[in-house]
């Protein structure tokens, strides 16, 4: 239990973090002082876990159990109070001392709890014996005081380029993924990610198993300390050959101080597994790992069983999902986003989650895990009890059943689904209290607090919201859904301000093409981080002393006809992704103020699509990293505007974002451009005389009817990596492939791929 209450008291510090925003503290009627008591105690117990989780005791877990279900019910006395508070919003004097009143002693309560529990958690500890000395470290040679790690595209010296392959793919791999039975995984077919292959293995042998654990350890094809070759050879005999288990191993030891008594307890554990069968062998090498895992990365990789079986999950969602569960410690000068990106990579280089994808950025973008690390991740959750109270939505619209679960859109029997306790239910719910799927009742403990509100429209009905919830995902009918189309709207007067932790809003309105406007008192939600909508108008705030700043807002999509003033872009000054797009009468540029755009100056990434844009009406902040223009038809003549971008790295000119028979690119320009696309364009001419984009590693043109070929500068790039060609001129793929031939006698691997194939060296 002490990684579920740990995970609780993340999530509690998160809420006490919201509920001391500058912006949000002054609309409540809340003690100051006792709330940042009460964070001081529970940092207090954050940083006790983290240094003895690993303590088993009876006493231990059972302090851990209370814990848990004390951070839980301070969460819930909170946002009763927080949402009435909300609700009223008087200012009037005697209520604000009524409701500080009952704040406080509802709050000095759950005090007295963790003040008692924390005085049994330190006579347990003093009971503990002192806390062992590390042993020595086993000596290595002085060249290889720091190890290197073979995380990534793993190469293993000395298999064949078969079984180096499959390797490859057990630890990493890239995108185009096919699927292979693979044998040997625990007794059992499995299915693994591949690049381009189909075959069977089977197990391995001593020799090759030792091998690749000093891969996957030392990064390097043998043991550069001989004390660990004896005992190393031990664990990986108990390993029974089973690739997957020695390279989850081969992480765990790679993230381990190198030394030799570590290695022995590890090896002790997995010939003590000797006797097991197959699978029951397997998973219990693989739950090593996990136990091995700090306390801090716990919570995110048990959470990933929410996925089904052979799920491809974007890493995008799995972020937003770690930060709304509350997962995340704070750590000063980083987002919750960068943290979450670090303990991902942690989990990877341990090879409990793989990587399937990677964005052209370089950084990951798909990813999932093996079956066998699933069943592992389910047999340990169900013991951890990790998440109690639901904090995530999705709505899913084009299903046609009677009976749907209000938090995951599954159907809801009558034999297993139950009608979800209200604790207090607010007046704007008019909806019965939501039902919940056998799954859902299984995987959330505690829903008997819930506080029910009707913030969408009657298309919603059957899918109230509490004011707990974190991320609401919602997904309105697409034309190939046989179901009825549904008007998408928010429910009036707006209530979604009551979702006062409400970080994610991602709304797929389906076949709508009419714009959904946005609720004014979203404005008012300073803890939302990200408003993901298929087409939304954005109202300007209200014009009143109190002005709300969205500091954690990161990203903000589809936003039509979007008025960037000044006084709206100071309010969401952090933001980090924005995707625009205008249509209508446009005739007057400067109404929207897109000159303004340069004061972003975290902006990373802009989508901007607009018919006819004068470039003399927008700036654009040096921050951008990813560019994507549509629809724009700019002269080729102003594309020096955008190349004198500083850290561009992605420009994508889709649909005529830029128009005219001829580009001569200047040189200078695009010094950090690694990605280039342009799909639909009349360009005829393409001139470059010398290299025009010094660092460019990928190349893609599509449905460049009018062009001619391919400037053969490009072939001068030596980062180079890959041209992709679809619905082009003969003479274009020509010129690819006299790059692709200067490439080669150059000794560089270059990819070709047109229209869907990859071009050969000796192709005729």
């Amino acid at each position: 239990m002490a990684v579920a209450a740990y995970a609780s008291l993340l999530s509690l510090m998160h809420v006490l973090d919201n509920i001391q925003n500058p912006d949000r503290v002054h609309r409540l009627h809340v003690d100051k002082e006792r709330i940042q008591s009460l964070k001081e105690k529970v940092k207090f117990l954050v940083d006790f876990f983290e240094v003895y989780s690993q303590r088993k005791s009876q006493e231990m877990e059972d302090l851990a159990s209370q814990i848990a279900v004390v951070a839980e019910e301070v969460e819930d006395i909170i946002d009763l109070h927080v949402v009435d508070q909300l609700r009223e919003g008087s200012n009037a004097e005697s209520y604000r001392q009524i409701a500080l009143l009952l704040f406080c002693q509802d709050i000095n309560k759950v005090i007295e709890k963790i003040d008692s529990i924390t005085t049994k958690l330190m006579m347990v500890k003093e009971e503990w014996a002192d806390v062992q000395e590390p042993q020595p470290v086993a000596s290595l040679p002085v060249s290889s005081t720091t190890l290197p790690t073979a995380s990534g595209k793993n190469t293993m010296v000395g298999f064949d380029e078969h079984l180096v392959r499959v390797m490859d793919e057990l630890a990493g791999g890239e995108s185009n993924l096919r699927i292979f039975p693979i044998a040997g995984m625990g007794g059992i077919a499995r299915s693994l990610s591949s690049n381009n292959l189909y075959l069977e293995v089977s197990f391995l042998d001593d020799d090759k198993s030792w091998k690749l654990l000093c891969n996957k350890v030392f990064a390097q094809d043998g043991c550069p300390c001989p004390k660990l070759e004896t005992v190393g050879k031990d664990i990986v005999k108990g390993c029974r050959g089973l690739p997957l288990a020695i390279v989850v191993i081969g992480g765990l030891l790679a993230k381990s101080n190198i030394r030799e008594e570590y290695w022995r307890s590890v090896a002790e554990n997995v010939t003590s597994f000797a006797n097991l069968e197959d699978n029951e062998h397997s998973l219990k090498i693989l739950s090593l790992s996990y136990n091995d895992l700090p306390i801090h990365l716990k919570p995110c990789f048990l959470y990933m069983r929410v996925f089904p079986e052979d799920r491809l999950i974007e890493v995008s969602e799995l972020i937003k999902l770690w930060v709304g569960e509350g997962f995340l410690k704070l750590d000063s000068g980083k987002t919750l986003e960068e943290v979450a990106n670090e303990y991902l990579e942690d989990l990877v280089d341990r090879n409990l989650i793989l990587i399937h994808k990677w964005t052209c950025r370089g950084k990951f973008k798909v990813c999932g895990f093996h079956d066998l690390i699933r069943d592992m991740c389910l047999r340990v959750f169900k013991k951890e009890h990790l998440v109690c109270v639901p904090k995530v939505q999705r709505i899913n619209l084009s299903r046609r059943m009677r009976n749907m679960c209000f938090l995951c859109s599954s159907r809801a029997s009558s034999e297993e689904s139950i009608d979800v306790p209200v604790l207090a239910r607010l007046p704007s719910t008019s909806a019965p209290s939501g039902l919940m799927c056998g799954a859902c009742k299984t995987m959330y403990s505690d829903c008997t607090g819930l506080r029910l509100v009707k913030v969408f429209g009657q298309c919603c009905r059957k899918f109230p919201q509490h004011t707990k919830l974190r991320y609401i995902d919602i997904r309105a009918p697409h034309f190939w859904d046989r179901v009825a189309q549904y008007e998408l709207d928010f429910a009036s007067p707006s209530t979604i301000h009551l979702l006062w932790n409400l970080q994610t809003l991602s709304i797929d309105s389906g076949t709508s093409l009419e714009p959904m406007a946005l609720p004014s008192e979203i404005w008012e939600m300073p803890q939302l981080r990200h408003i993901m909508v298929k087409l939304a108008v954005l109202p300007p705030p209200a014009d009143t002393q109190d002005v709300t700043v969205l500091d954690n807002l990161e990203t903000l999509s589809f936003i039509h006809n979007f008025k960037c003033t000044r006084e709206v872009l100071e309010r969401i000054r952090n933001l980090k992704k924005l995707k625009i797009c205008y249509s209508g009468n446009l005739e007057d540029w400067s109404y929207y103020c897109l000159y303004n755009l340069a004061h972003l100056h975290k902006l990373e990434s802009l989508f901007f699509i607009a018919k006819y844009l004068l470039l003399n009406k927008i700036a654009l902040p040096t921050s951008l990293k990813k560019l994507y223009l549509s629809q724009c038809r700019i002269p080729w003549e102003d594309m020096m505007i955008f190349g004198s971008l500083p850290n561009l790295e992605v420009l994508t000119l889709n649909n005529y974002a830029f128009q005219g028979p001829k580009w001569t690119n200047v040189e200078g320009q695009f010094t950090r451009l690694k990605f280039l696309s342009i799909c639909f364009s009349d360009l005829v001419r393409w001139v470059a005389d010398d290299v025009p984009f010094p660092v460019l590693e990928s190349l893609s043109l599509e449905f460049m009817n009018d062009l001619e070929e391919i400037p053969s500068s490009i072939g001068d790039i030596d980062t180079l990596l890959s041209i992709h060609l679809n619905s082009c001129k003969a003479s274009v793929v020509a010129s690819a492939k006299q790059i692709l031939e200067e490439q080669h006698n150059n000794g560089n691997e270059l990819q070709v791929v047109v229209d869907g194939g990859r071009l050969q060296v000796d192709d005729s």
